[in-house]
């Protein structure tokens, strides 16, 4: 969170100054300046970035590759919780979605401060909720078959997407939590996470009136044929 929070004021710096720069530009005459503002900063150009525990670090450890899976993965959601709000049909899950992002961002801010040996607890509260929320969606729905092709309308496909991002974003932390630098609980929650996106990408399908894309074996098309 302090990394987050210290990337945006430093890149908010940048771009005041600029702003204010070309703005001086512009009372004189030259106000074309102003639509050349660039926002961005040179931190992190040879390739080296620091953790919110003052560690520096390549670009490609361990430690980044749980932030960026995991920042896809709430970004991924964000996007899936846009298609939800596009529908005719209100979709039950948006408020829990952004509930999860939320989540989301307190577990970046646990692995940007993640040290081997000392772990910090993630509250398995998190995980209860998914959990009491699959429950109640998988009451709405029929039982599912053995192989779910992604579809189903853009709602749902864009759910099945974030699934397989939290999947990898599991698969990432799972060194950390190894390392001891991860509370097992925060690998946990991804897990039921993908179960929970793969549960309402179903009601997503269900409220948009799309049919669900089951696999069917080649030798069972053969037959009906």
């Amino acid at each position: 969170m302090d990394l987050a929070r210290n990337v945006w004021r430093r890149s908010l710096f940048v771009y005041k100054s600029s702003l204010q720069a070309s703005l001086r530009n512009g009372s004189t005459g030259n106000t074309s300046n102003v639509a050349e503002v660039a926002v961005f900063s040179r931190d992190g150009d040879s390739g080296l970035a620091i953790t919110d525990a003052g560690d520096t670090k390549p670009k490609d450890d361990l430690v980044f590759n749980a932030l960026g899976a995991t920042d896809e993965l709430s970004s991924y959601i964000g996007l899936a919780r846009e298609f939800a709000c596009d529908g005719k049909v209100e979709h039950p899950y948006v408020d829990k979605l952004k509930r999860v992002q939320m989540i989301l961002f307190d577990l970046s801010h646990a692995i940007s401060k993640s040290i081997p040996g000392k772990t910090k607890p993630f509250e398995n509260k998190h995980t209860k909720d998914l959990e009491e929320w699959i429950l109640e969606y998988s009451n709405q729905l029929p039982p599912p078959e053995d192989y779910i092709i992604p579809g189903g309308g853009k709602a749902c496909a864009s759910l099945h997407v974030a699934r397989t991002i939290c999947r990898r974003a599991e698969r990432s932390v799972t060194p950390l939590v190894r390392d001891g630098a991860l509370d097992r609980e925060a690998q946990t929650y991804l897990n039921r996470l993908s179960d929970f996106l793969l549960t309402i990408s179903r009601i997503a399908a269900k409220c948009d009136e799309r049919t669900e894309n089951i696999y069917i074996p080649r030798a069972e098309v053969t037959e009906q044929k």
